[in-house]
């Protein structure tokens, strides 16, 4: 979750959460059980070199899996250096047990706008995190940039949905 408001590469809010500074939403995210994934197309017939394809397999693995290590494979730039810091905040307590299984919480991702910023292709995503009796709504901004003959994503912002 880079802020392309600020300086693409820092991170949105961050706080401290016990075992070291996680990104605020994602602190509220751990903390709930797993469940779906809505209105994103990785079916079987999904062309897997489009761009779509790519920020619905990162945002299924890093949103609604919680697992930094499947998204960074879809990742370049700005974002892997996002994940890796992540993977650092986290090592110790994945190194006590705690799996990305454990971190998933109860998401619906879906893809709402295609847009585009010169050669690259960003995407809207509505993200809902269901808790107890309540709903939390953000809304994701993800970026792709073509690396070499590759689209990775390159940009995350995530916030409060509006």
């Amino acid at each position: 979750m880079l802020d392309g408001a600020e300086d693409p590469g820092q991170s949105l809010v961050m706080s401290t959460h016990g075992r070291g500074t996680l990104p605020v939403w994602l602190v509220g995210l751990a903390a709930l059980g797993s469940v779906g994934l809505s209105g994103l197309s990785t079916g079987g017939c999904a062309d897997k070199g489009a761009p779509e394809y790519v920020a619905d397999q990162f945002v299924d693995a890093y949103f609604r899996r919680m697992d930094q290590q499947a998204a960074r494979q879809f990742t370049a730039l700005g974002a892997t250096e996002m994940l890796d810091k992540e993977l650092d905040l986290v090592r110790s307590v994945r190194a006590q047990g705690y799996t990305p299984d454990e971190a998933a919480a109860q998401v619906v991702c879906r893809r709402t706008a295609r847009g585009s910023r010169g050669e690259r292709v960003r995407f809207d995503y509505e993200i809902t995190i269901v808790h107890d009796e309540s709903e939390e709504h953000r809304a994701a901004d993800v970026e792709l940039a073509k690396i070499q003959t590759t689209w990775k994503v390159v940009r995350v912002e995530v916030k409060p949905r509006a």
